[in-house]
């Protein structure tokens, strides 16, 4: 899928999601938990005249943070409308067919539907993910029960 990604990053690695499924980027802020959440539901927020589940990026990848998150995006899907806390920011890159290489292979062991592919930038590698994989399969239900 060519076009622009927002990129962030978690850890030491990079990872975008389009730029037309991002509705904002706001500074990390206070959560409401939610009572025996999976670790990947960190808890939910305010926004506009709704309420918004947050993903936590780390754990939903297993990748540990340097510093503490800074970000959430706030995407919306098809299942529904939520924040994905995540380290930082970097940028937002245009990803042409050349940039790009089909990550389907090596990804099909573990989550085949997660990825577009792997962008490349600069020397740097960039997992571009699709938005509505991003939300793990126990918490679809959840997700667009919020959103109703």
């Amino acid at each position: 899928m060519e076009g622009k990604f927002v990129v962030f990053r978690l850890g030491n690695e990079k990872f975008g999601v389009p730029i037309e499924s991002v509705e904002r980027i706001l500074p990390s802020q206070p959560l409401t938990k939610i009572p025996r959440a999976s670790k990947t539901l960190v808890g939910m927020f305010p926004y506009q005249d709704t309420t918004v589940a947050v993903i936590d990026a780390s754990a939903r990848f297993e990748i540990p943070l340097n510093e503490a998150p800074e970000h959430f995006l706030v995407i919306a899907t098809e299942v529904g409308r939520y924040a994905l806390r995540v380290e930082g920011v970097e940028t937002i890159n245009h990803f042409a067919e050349a940039d790009f290489d089909e990550a389907q292979d090596w990804l099909a062991s573990i989550e085949p539907e997660l990825a577009y592919g792997v962008g490349k930038k600069d020397n740097s590698l960039c997992l571009l993910l699709k938005p509505e994989a991003i939300v793990p399969s126990d918490l679809k239900k959840k997700l667009t029960a919020l959103a109703a």
